[in-house]
Parts: C-alpha cells; structure tokens; sequence
C-alpha cells in the first residue's frame, strides 16, 4: 500500500476570523457525530469550523448550491446558509441521502422501508417506486447520473459491493454488477469510487484507469468503521466511528487531498426561520 500523507490543519483563531468578517471561503456544510451541522470554511489545509450549529440530523449530504437533511422522519432541503427550503415527511428510519451537486439544488433519497426512490429538482419533492427485490443487500449509496437512471451501491452478506442501475420512471433494474475492489461499501464522487479497506480508503476513477489508498489508521478497521457524507461538489466529511476523527477530503478528476477536521469550539444552535416553506407527502 502507498498510503497518501494525511495533512494536518493549522486553525487560523476561527472566532478573530469569523468576528471580523473575513471573505474565507466556504467549503461545505459537515454534519458532526452528535448531529449538530456546521460551515466549514477554508483554505487547503487551513480549516474552520463554525462554532454556530446551523442545524440537527441524522444524516446529511450537501452539494456546492444545497443539499438534503434527515432528522426524525424529516427529510429538509436546505440551502448552503441552512435557510429551510421544503420538508418532506418520510417517516423513514434510514434514509440514504444524496445532492446532485447541480446548480438546481437538486438530490435524491432512498427509503428502503418504502422502496422508494425519493426525488428533489429544486422546488418539490416527488417519489418513484423502486423494484428492489433483486437488490439482495444494503443499499449504501444512491446517485442520479442522468434524469432516466438512477444509480445504487449495495453492499452483500460477504461484504461485495453491487452497482446497480436502475430505469427512471418505471423503477425496473436494467443492469447489475459487482464492484471491483469495493469492500462494504461504495460512494460515487467526481468520477472516483470511494470504499474502505483495513486501513483506510480507496478510490479509484472509472475503467480503474488511477487507483489511490489513503491510509487513515495504525491499527485494522472494520469495514463499517469510516463514515462518509458529502459537504459540497468536490468535499466529503469522513468520520472515523472507532476514534471519532474527523477529516475532509477534496476531490477533483485528478487528484484527492484529505486533510483533519478540528471539532467545533463549542456548539451553539441558530435556529433560522425558511423563508419558504413546503410540505410535500
């Protein structure tokens, strides 16, 4: 293994910052263990964490213009400031959340439960059923490459990882296959596939043209051990449910940078009222 060098972070004072209004740049939104969500802003390996909680979830995954939320039965879409654009009533103990990453504002969820595949495109929710009968596993991940597909990584009993495409409207499964080199689970990102192995994360581009590990551990993992959400476009909030270390990993199509993410100083929730509001069932 040739294990990337894991960056360490140099906290730039992020109230002096933060309290002076500085144009730092955002890089995403990050959802912490204890479910408060914060800002993450930065440059590089210099990052910070707003200390204010802009929210609480269950599960979260934001691209670079909004992203999706998940908290007791609530699915919210949200903008990058956390303003509340729509609920929608789920009732689903375990959604699998994921932003488009479009200039929309778009995402999609999936509620095993229902078998449903639950569809945002920036002003309403809509639902489409899902034949999942042949699945034969765990859904872990769920993208939508095109407005006819959807796209789903499904980890098996022996720990293989299935992508499997799937036809929009009519919910019918077109195509199958098992996921070279994926263990437990998979995430699609920039065109890289993201798994785990003993030590780390792997990533690898389409046509396993570029393969890269990223060692996060001394010591083996389990493979349900690093948890992976999106923060924008090109960042993921990597959680380690072991240690409780928090990182953030950049991506474009050449090449990946990971760096720590420090805790929040301290977490102070700001309610902020929507400033439209739509229930959709």
């Amino acid at each position: 293994m040739k294990p990337f060098v894991v960056c360490g972070f140099a906290l730039l004072s992020a109230h002096a910052l933060l309290e002076a209004q500085l144009n730092v740049p955002q890089l995403g939104m990050a959802r912490y263990q204890d479910g408060s969500v914060h800002l993450i802003r930065g440059v590089g390996a210099n990052v910070i964490v707003d200390r204010h909680a802009l929210a609480r979830a269950g599960t979260a995954a934001f691209g670079d213009t909004g992203g999706l939320l998940a908290a007791n039965g609530t699915i919210r879409a949200v903008l990058p400031d956390g303003t509340v654009l729509a609920d929608y009533q789920a009732n689903e103990p375990a959604p699998v959340l994921n932003s488009n990453g479009s200039t929309q504002g778009t995402g999609v969820a999936w509620l095993p439960s229902k078998h449903v595949l639950l569809l945002w495109d920036g002003t309403k929710f809509s639902e489409t059923s899902v034949d999942d009968s042949s699945f034969g596993g765990t859904v872990t991940s769920v993208t939508m490459p095109a407005s006819g597909s959807a796209q789903f990584f499904v980890s098996r009993a022996d720990s293989s990882v299935a992508r499997i495409s799937v036809a929009l409207p009519s919910g019918s499964v077109t195509s199958s296959d098992t996921e070279p080199g994926a263990r437990g689970w998979a995430l699609l990102q920039q065109g890289w596939t993201l798994s785990q192995d003993e030590w780390g994360l792997t990533a690898e581009r389409a046509n396993g043209g570029n393969r890269q590990t990223i060692q996060l551990s001394k010591q083996p993992l389990s493979l349900t051990d690093l948890h992976v959400e999106q923060m924008s476009n090109h960042w993921l909030h990597v959680v380690s449910v072991s240690s409780g270390a928090n990182w953030v990993l950049y991506l474009d199509a050449t090449k990946l940078n990971i760096f720590l993410l420090p805790p929040p100083k301290s977490v102070e929730f700001v309610a902020r009222p929507p400033k439209t509001m739509e229930t959709a069932r």
